[in-house]
């Protein structure tokens, strides 16, 4: 009869791994993104990683914007 092997086993869960990286809101400022949405012609912008003080240009209308990411991990566009 063959047996389940256990030993194999870690005993953490994938929750639990996910617990141990930093998200977003913990990496605050230092946050990176891959891409952005216009705020004027909402295109999707995928981009290699940028974060705060990045400068970003919509590929779709052309207009710039200075990306600011706050102590909560949130991103922010600033038209320039």
């Amino acid at each position: 009869m063959p047996r389940d092997r256990l030993d194999d086993f870690s005993g953490q869960d994938e929750d639990e791994d996910r617990k141990d990286k930093k998200s977003g809101k913990s990496l605050g400022t230092k946050r990176r993104f891959e891409e952005f949405e216009c705020p004027i012609c909402s295109a999707n912008n995928p981009c290699d990683t940028f974060g705060n003080g990045d400068e970003l240009i919509c590929n779709w209308c052309g207009l710039s914007y200075k990306a600011l990411v706050d102590d909560e991990g949130n991103l922010r566009l600033k038209e320039l």
